[in-house]
């Protein structure tokens, strides 16, 4: 297949485009005007640096992949399945109801598959915990507590991160990732959320909040919390320090994803059930990758990891949790 860059403003894109390359996929050029990163990309895979859309879509490819402007991504989304072409998108695909309306109606159109970059679901140790939820190894599943903090690298950022507007915001920006895996977990949808977002500084970015805290609960009457912040230390070594805890009806877990402070570097699984007071869990080996699996949906397979509903579950979760949310100034 065929496929091409068409919104270049976060590195996450690489992801798919290396991907797509092991799998042996034609990389055909980029579309982007306004950011070094996609100048960087195109000299680095010896691509085409485009200027505009119909300059790519001229190419004829077969997949897209967009990381634009988060609020810029539902217009790459119509314009792309519009002409026949799938497309994979960084995390979030809108960032407010009126897209989220936008998607549903090209989902029905069923002219081409929307893929969203659901990364944790392939995250080793978090689908090692899936498959231990899954065989019933800590019982029925009663709690969740996700911990997200993030590194803010403020001077790198691009304006458009900053505005509330274009880029939705702490919650939809971040939680997405938890608010997806606490329903793939639970199977079963969250039907109940509450919190507060706060600012805490950057006088200089009026509506940029910078730590959320969220209570939800699934319809099968699992509760979770959610805390994500823009605060982790310039110094740390890694991006953030990613935790989840999960209290089972007979043991528990916590997995590791990113940043463990005592410098493990791989993402691992501690759990403690009635048979062993504490086991290091040996991480699982995926299958697939995430191009990979959509690449199957592509071609009408159903056993996939990350199915339409995800998306769309996912997507609508974020966008109810930011409705609800208190600001707090």
């Amino acid at each position: 297949m065929r496929f091409g860059i068409l919104g270049c403003q976060h590195a996450h894109i690489v992801m798919f485009i290396e991907e797509m390359l092991k799998l042996g996929h034609i990389f055909i050029g980029i579309c982007e005007i306004d950011i070094k990163l996609a100048e960087d990309l195109a000299k680095k895979y010896n691509v085409p640096l485009l200027s505009n859309w119909n300059e790519l879509f001229a190419l004829k490819p077969d997949i897209v992949g967009t990381s634009a402007v988060n609020n810029r991504k539902i217009d790459v989304i119509e314009s792309c399945v519009k002409r026949g072409m799938h497309i994979m998108a960084d995390k979030p695909l809108v960032t407010d109801m009126k897209g989220y309306e936008r998607l549903l109606k090209v989902l029905n159109e069923r002219n081409a598959q929307v893929g969203l970059m659901l990364t944790e679901r392939f995250n080793p140790a978090v689908y090692t915990a899936w498959k231990m939820i899954k065989e019933n190894k800590i019982g029925e599943p009663i709690s969740f507590n996700f911990l997200k903090p993030h590194k803010l690298l403020e001077k790198s950022r691009p304006s458009w991160h900053f505005s509330r507007r274009e880029n939705g915001g702490l919650l939809i920006d971040l939680l997405i990732h938890d608010f997806d895996l606490l329903q793939w977990f639970t199977q079963s949808n969250i039907e109940e959320c509450h919190g507060y977002i706060k600012k805490t500084g950057y006088s200089e970015y009026p509506y940029f909040f910078d730590s959320v805290n969220i209570i939800a609960k699934t319809r099968n009457g699992v509760v979770a919390t959610f805390e994500a912040d823009w605060r982790m230390p310039d110094a740390y070594w890694s991006w953030g320090d990613g935790r989840i805890f999960c209290i089972g009806s007979c043991g528990r877990f916590e997995i590791k994803t990113v940043g463990d402070i005592n410098m493990k570097k791989e993402p691992f699984v501690l759990s403690v059930t009635r048979d062993k007071e504490i086991n290091t869990i040996v991480n699982e080996v995926i299958s697939t990758t995430l191009t990979e699996d959509f690449l199957k949906r592509i071609s009408g397979k159903k056993d996939v990891v990350i199915k339409e509903d995800d998306i769309i579950n996912a997507t609508y979760a974020t966008l109810i949790a930011d409705k609800n949310v208190i600001e707090i100034v």
